[in-house]
């Protein structure tokens, strides 16, 4: 799920998750996560291209420097990444005999390199694996026909894969999405959506190019260019229309409610993807948040603020909708809780790297403190929006409702690779301010909307599930390091989902509607805290192999 990463010399990154709809914004936001690595064409005259050793070296390096704990054994590492390389080449494979990490294609033996000689020497075992990938390269025709990058990724895809479920390679390609996602760069602004194989224009950015030029949700993108775009991928069509800021890109749009075709050249300008939008809903302002990049904060103040403007007095509460949030950057989703916060802990992080022990607070007075608020999270809410609701509700500022939420504690770094790729690596783990970390088991709503009937009965139902709703929260707020059984088990007991029903809504308009409600189950989370049985212990990292 959502990737969760710090800035600046700890990098910044976004989950490799495909959703259906993406913000363009340049046209995008997000789609590269399952592209192909660019293949290249065969080198004319050697194989032996020295950035395969760069990219291996460096990564491996980086994972002995910066990864959550220490590798005690390379060896499952580069096994993998060769394993990887194998799927465009059946016959090569890898053994360990003798000392010696033995290549083969088929039965013959291609290459042979010595085993480092410590079992933890990560950047003795980048080499090692450098030199494997470009012998199975020198001797493979169906790897040099896929091309040099092709198997760097597969060998990159491979190492990182082995250490866990968030960390990853990006190739030059998709690393320059993940760029745009994260800083925003040249583009239009536009969502769009693939439906039947067309790319059709679901939301244009307020005062973006695309909106002064007259794009129109609903048009059917189909020339870029002066180039038909029919049958091209959307991430394809989404490459075409960013560019550098100051530039014209001329799209041509099917319009189907004047049954024609227009032109329009649009002047790309520097855009940021947009995370939050408001809307009205009666006495209560609905937020959206889609994710955290470097123009959230902002747009979540500008919100608060005309819903403050737009509402007034009588402002029954505030709905914080983070369902379908993946996260984004990690010192935004600190600048975001401060908003809604008073001064205080947010967050605290803990790993190997001195530098991954932090401590983050939000400083000064939060805004529209007295209106009460609850936070809508399900199974696709990770990383940073999980920082968020933890804050809220374990400092008592928001109710949250929905379903589990996906578990993704942890926080990445990006390295970037001499390839201009980068490779993400898991740095340290979440611990939410009363010291619980929610990785792999998520952050548990204090209404589980799968346990309640509907709105009308949510007062009875909770008051009837009190002592179980404390009781729960209390021993999700104490486990630590759990099994894959006891992840299981507590999960269970709200079950995380992949939809946002309007039955979320419909509790969070009754718990809000309702002050009585709305402290009792603000209660149930703070006294969770205060009955669990005992404190979490320190997490010291532990050595490990691969997992």
């Amino acid at each position: 799920m959502g990737f969760l990463t710090v800035r600046g010399r700890r990098g910044t990154s976004a989950k490799a998750t495909i959703w259906r709809t993406v913000s363009v914004l340049a046209a995008a936001m997000g789609v590269a996560s399952c592209l192909a690595a660019a293949d290249g064409p065969p080198p004319t005259s050697t194989l032996r291209d020295s950035s395969i050793d760069r990219v291996l070296v460096r990564g491996y390096s980086a994972i002995a420097d910066r990864y959550i704990t220490a590798i005690k054994d390379y060896g499952p590492l580069t096994a993998e990444a060769i394993k990887n390389v194998s799927a465009l080449d059946s016959q090569i494979r890898l053994e360990e005999r003798g000392g010696a990490l033995v290549l083969y294609q088929g039965d013959k033996i291609i290459a042979q390199r010595p085993i480092p000689a410590e079992r933890d020497d990560g950047p003795a075992w980048g080499e090692a694996t450098a030199g494997l990938v470009r012998a199975a390269m020198d001797a493979s025709q169906p790897l040099r026909a896929a091309g040099r990058d092709r198997v760097l990724r597969a060998a990159m895809d491979g190492t990182a894969r082995k250490l866990d479920r968030n960390s990853r390679y990006s190739d030059p390609v998709e690393s320059r999405d993940n760029r745009f996602n994260r800083e925003g760069d040249g583009g239009i602004g536009v969502t769009v959506e693939a439906e039947n194989d067309q790319t059709i224009v679901r939301m244009v950015q307020s005062g973006a190019p695309a909106d002064g030029a007259g794009i129109k949700p609903g048009d059917r993108i189909v020339s870029v260019e002066g180039n038909r775009v029919d049958g091209k991928p959307m991430r394809d069509i989404v490459r075409l229309l960013r560019g550098r800021v100051g530039t014209t890109v001329s799209m041509g749009v099917f319009r189907p409610s004047e049954s024609r075709e227009i032109v329009f050249s649009i002047r790309r300008a520097y855009i940021i993807p947009t995370t939050v939008t408001y809307e009205r809903r009666g006495d209560i302002a609905h937020i959206k948040l889609t994710g955290f990049n470097k123009g959230t904060p902002e747009a979540l103040k500008t919100a608060l603020e005309t819903a403050a403007v737009e509402i007034g007095s009588g402002m029954a509460g505030i709905i914080l909708d983070m369902r379908d949030n993946p996260g984004g950057l990690l010192d935004r989703s600190i600048t975001t809780a401060s908003l809604l916060l008073d001064s205080g802990t947010v967050l605290t992080t803990e790993g190997r790297h001195p530098d991954s022990r932090m401590t983050f607070r939000s400083s000064g007075t939060a805004l529209l403190a007295r209106v009460p608020m609850v936070a809508l999270m399900n199974g696709r809410s990770a990383s940073a929006a999980e920082i968020v609701a933890a804050a809220l509700q374990d400092r008592g500022r928001a109710v949250v409702v929905g379903s589990t939420s996906y578990g993704k504690g942890t926080v990445q770094t990006v390295v970037p690779m001499p390839n201009d790729g980068e490779l993400t690596l898991t740095w340290s783990r979440m611990l939410a301010p009363s010291g619980y970390a929610w990785a792999e088991i998520g952050v548990l709503p204090t209404v589980c909307t799968a346990k309640f009937s509907d709105s009308g009965t949510l007062p009875g139902e909770l008051e009837q599930r009190a002592q179980e709703v404390r009781r729960t929260m209390a021993e999700w707020h104490t486990v630590r390091d759990p099994t894959p059984e006891r992840v299981s088990a507590l999960r269970a007991l709200c079950p995380p989902s992949d939809q946002s029903p309007a039955k979320d809504i419909e509790l969070a308009e009754r718990v809000l509607h309702d002050h009585t409600l709305y402290a009792r189950a603000i209660g149930y989370a703070t006294s969770a805290i205060a009955e669990r049985p005992d404190p979490p212990r320190p997490w010291p990292p532990q050595s490990t192999g691969t997992r």
